[in-house]
Order: structure tokens, then C-alpha cells, then sequence
């Protein structure tokens, strides 16, 4: 026998939580991040809840992405971990899809494909969480072969701190801004927890 667990969600209580990150996040422009199936509280439940008021969505999965889009989100929508196969790279560019970069594979494929139209980018920065991404200093190559393949359109770079609400960003802030600052790069590092501590990492985007 299955055990009696209802989860009740309030689509107002999710709209009232992005509208203070996204007013915790002065200019910047917000994500709103409903990977998982929005944590399990439902993909669309949970944008449609946000579609007039989100700048952008971001999640794991070009499915879910791809449910946004049949759906008739025209928000950017950023895949995080980014693509993992041509299909998916192709998939992504055709429909307007932001994807994260962040290993030598992903970045190989992209110079071999051919795409229909440009792919918007995030480049991702491994600054101490040391889960995915590249190291800061390779940044400045990873951006001239980025440009070279003539493959991409808008260019970002990202991380993700390992600790936003305990121990603090500061090392890792300084580590992504030594190799990101002065470079014109629309910028994205701070999650909800980074936002009530540390409102100065806002940036570009928040997520």
C-alpha cells in the first residue's frame, strides 16, 4: 500500500518567493529555476504561475525545456548542464535554447556540429564547488574557440558557489571575477541563497 502523502502547492506562494528574489536582485534579470519537474512541485504549474513576471527559466533536462517551449513560453530558458549529445545541441539551437558549456566534450561537439541557427551560451567556471565547469584560467580560450566556430550567438559565463548561505562566496568570487571582469560577458553567479546574503554577486542574472 502506498503511503497517504499529498503535497498541496500554492501557485501564489512561488510567484510571492520569485518576486522577492527578483526584487532582492535590484537590476538584474532573474531566472527562474524549475528544473526537476520545478523540484517536484510541477514544471508548469510553477512557470505558469511566473510567466507574466520571469525574465527566463532555467532547468536541467532539453525535455523539460522543450515542454516550456510547446507550451508557449518565449522566455530565455537555460540548460544548465547544457547539451550531451548532437541531437540535442541541434534541438537546443533550433528552438532558442541557452546551454551551459562546461567540459572539453561539450565544447569539441559544438565546434564539429553544424547548426541552423546561432546557440546563446553559458560559459561555466569551476571556482571551487568542483562538480562541472572549467578553470578560470581558461576562460580566455574557451571564449576565442567559442567565437571561432562561428556557431554561437550571445555569450555569458557563470559558476556556482558550493556554500551561498554557510561558510561565504568570497573566495570564489574573487576566483570568477580575476578572469570575467572587463570582458563585457553577461554574468550569473548568485543563487537565492547568495541573493539574501551577499546582494552585491547579483551581476547580470540571478537564478
Amino acid at each position: 500500500m502506498s503511503r497517504p502523502i499529498l503535497a498541496r502547492i500554492d501557485p501564489q506562494a512561488f510567484r510571492h518567493n520569485y518576486q522577492l528574489a527578483k526584487d532582492r536582485a535590484g537590476g538584474a534579470r532573474a531566472l527562474a529555476v524549475v528544473k526537476a519537474n520545478a523540484y517536484g512541485h510541477g514544471l508548469l504549474c510553477c512557470a505558469q504561475a511566473v510567466r507574466d513576471l520571469a525574465d527566463g527559466f532555467a532547468l536541467l533536462e532539453l525535455a523539460e525545456a522543450m515542454d516550456l517551449r510547446e507550451a508557449g513560453f518565449e522566455q530565455p530558458i537555460v540548460l544548465l548542464e547544457g547539451f550531451f549529445g548532437e541531437d540535442d545541441l541541434l534541438l537546443a539551437s533550433e528552438n532558442r535554447i541557452t546551454s551551459g558549456v562546461h567540459s572539453e566534450d561539450q565544447l569539441r561537439l559544438l565546434e564539429l556540429s553544424e547548426v541552423e541557427r546561432p546557440l546563446d551560451v553559458f560559459v561555466k567556471l569551476n571556482t571551487g564547488m568542483n562538480r562541472l565547469g572549467f578553470v578560470p584560467e581558461r576562460l580566455p580560450e574557451v571564449l576565442e574557440r567559442l567565437r571561432a566556430t562561428g556557431k554561437v550567438g550571445q555569450v555569458g559565463v557563470m559558476t556556482h558557489f558550493a556554500c551561498a548561505d554557510g561558510t561565504g562566496i568570497q573566495t570564489q568570487l574573487a576566483r570568477f571575477d580575476a578572469v570575467a571582469a572587463g570582458k563585457d560577458l553577461p554574468r550569473s553567479v548568485a543563487n537565492s541563497a547568495a541573493l539574501l546574503r551577499y546582494p552585491h554577486a547579483a551581476y547580470e542574472w540571478v537564478r
